[in-house]
């Protein structure tokens, strides 16, 4: 296990902790025991299976290592919970229903302020993104294997592009079997897109084999419904 999250080992487990108890009651069900109990059950497995080859891409100065440690607890909670006789499929429903109520909390004051500055200043947002790609790129150099992202050139239908070039959490679930919770995850984006009312179209993603992961802000279109996942439907029109 890398220092770093040997370190951050109660902070992580605070932050698996706000998550799942989204779903507290759905937990409790599910394991049949008191969710104290079933959460133990899940950090184990994260501590003992996931955080000790998770790879270090920077810390908490990356942004990125958020999205990392937070994928690899809901892949915990998967894999615990096919012990009790949950199904991929179940699983994704889950998450996407935790994630949810965990944007609900956040003030509506907030969420439609960030929202808004999508729709109506793009140039400020990719400009912002621009700067970001930047960090990514001098971080990836220092720690190879971390996101490397791309903000390209918007359109008057999608006024804000970016590429995701390199996911460390795409790499982390091929090189350790998790490929099946994958498309799931990638999904998440739809929810917290939804949340800050902003549509989100997508034509490409590392899990669906396509090299690069793509997230293009739609003007003044109808938010996505964030299930089921749109990845894992081929007919859809927003892939």
């Amino acid at each position: 296990m890398h220092e770093y999250y040997r370190r951050s080992r109660k902070k992580l487990r605070r932050r698996m902790d706000a998550y799942l108890r989204q779903v507290l009651s759905e937990v409790e069900a599910l394991f049949q025991k008191p969710y104290n109990r079933a959460f133990e059950e899940i950090w184990e497995r994260y501590e003992a299976e996931l955080l000790e080859v998770l790879p270090y891409i920077g810390g908490d100065r990356v942004s990125g290592t958020r999205n990392l440690t937070g994928c690899a607890f809901f892949i915990a909670f998967g894999l615990v919970g096919r012990q009790y006789g949950l199904s991929t499929h179940d699983w994704g429903r889950l998450c996407t229903t935790l994630y949810q109520r965990y944007f609900d909390r956040i003030p509506g004051g907030l969420r439609s302020l960030a929202g808004r500055l999508m729709r109506e200043h793009p140039a400020l947002i990719a400009r912002a993104l621009r700067r970001k790609d930047e960090k990514n790129a001098a971080n990836a150099a220092k720690y190879p294997g971390s996101f490397v992202t791309r903000t390209m050139e918007g359109t008057a239908e999608y006024p804000v592009i970016y590429h995701t070039l390199t996911c460390p959490v795409y790499e982390f679930c091929r090189a350790r079997g998790y490929m099946e919770y994958l498309p799931y995850l990638c999904s998440l984006d739809y929810v917290m897109f939804a949340a800050l009312g902003v549509a989100l179209h997508r034509e490409k993603t590392c899990a669906a084999g396509d090299g690069l992961c793509d997230f293009k802000m739609k003007r003044d279109g109808p938010i996505p419904t964030v299930w089921p996942p749109h990845i894992l439907d081929e007919s859809d029109p927003l892939k």
